[in-house]
């Protein structure tokens, strides 16, 4: 970057004398939201692998229909229950650089260095990487063989074009499809019984129920404009402890800038 000219034309007896105030802190003015990544990758919700060509996840996926109520009489059958399989899914890799010259090294060094330079672009390089997994996450983005599916993909079983998740059809098979819930009309005006029956459904009579909801800032507004000011309870969530959401049966509703609009996840 090119310094300004010094001389009398351009420096006056302030300039000579008085040091600009330099705030401590630095202004961050880029970065989109990424509360779904950020609780995504809280405490207790990541599972570290060591390694491995891909990812297989052992699913038992039916009960064994043998079980049944019979008399003194009755047969019970000996048949064999398949209740187990495998999905399978390949590794995705996020990456990025950083560079700093020996020039640049050197003079941000010593008194004069205010912040460390390469300190910085490490930061904002961690940034990039979490505003682009959240749109890889919540955005409507086409898959790649680089690239994971989005959660909207995932939940979108109705699309044979995506192919196959985790190598199971969720055509052939109903337990791996996901529970989807549409509705033309707007949250205040039947939207929101919509949302409900899905989460409900999703939840299996409430003793599996969802983690956290996703939505867009659109729908967040608009679903807190229905809430009665006694049932507007923020979640004081300390494992994220940056930022408060609202609550959907009592589980945390966040926003994300980058979610596709009109959607509930």
């Amino acid at each position: 970057m090119a310094e300004f000219t010094r001389g009398p034309a351009n420096v006056d007896d302030i300039l000579t004398t008085t040091l600009d105030k330099y705030r401590a802190k630095m202004t961050e003015n880029w970065l989109s939201s990424f509360a779904v990544t950020r609780k995504m990758m809280s405490a207790g919700n990541v599972a570290y692998e060591d390694g491995g060509n891909t990812i297989v996840e052992d699913i038992e996926y039916q009960n064994n229909d043998t079980a049944s109520f019979v008399d003194t009489t009755d047969t019970v059958s000996v048949a064999i229950n398949q209740i187990m399989t495998q999905a399978k899914h390949s590794l995705k890799m996020l990456a990025g650089t950083i560079g700093i010259s020996d020039m640049d090294e050197a003079k941000n060094s010593g008194d004069p260095a205010r912040r460390k330079l390469i300190e910085v672009r490490v930061g904002n390089l961690e940034n990039s990487f979490k505003e682009k997994l959240e749109i890889a996450l919540v955005n409507a983005v086409t898959a790649t063989t680089k690239s994971p599916w989005s959660l909207l993909d995932i939940i979108d079983s109705s699309d044979p074009a995506l192919g196959n998740l985790g190598d199971i059809s969720r055509t052939s098979y109903s337990w791996w499809q996901a529970i989807e819930s549409g509705s033309a009309g707007s949250v205040a005006t039947g939207a929101l019984d919509a949302i409900r029956t899905a989460y409900l459904t999703t939840s299996r009579g409430m003793i599996d129920p969802v983690d956290y909801n996703i939505t867009t800032q659109t729908v967040w507004a608009a679903y807190s404009k229905t809430l009665q000011p006694q049932q507007i309870f923020q979640n004081l969530d300390k494992a994220d402890s940056e930022f408060t959401t609202l609550t959907f049966f009592n589980k945390p509703l966040f926003f994300s800038e980058s979610m596709s609009s009109g959607i509930w996840l």
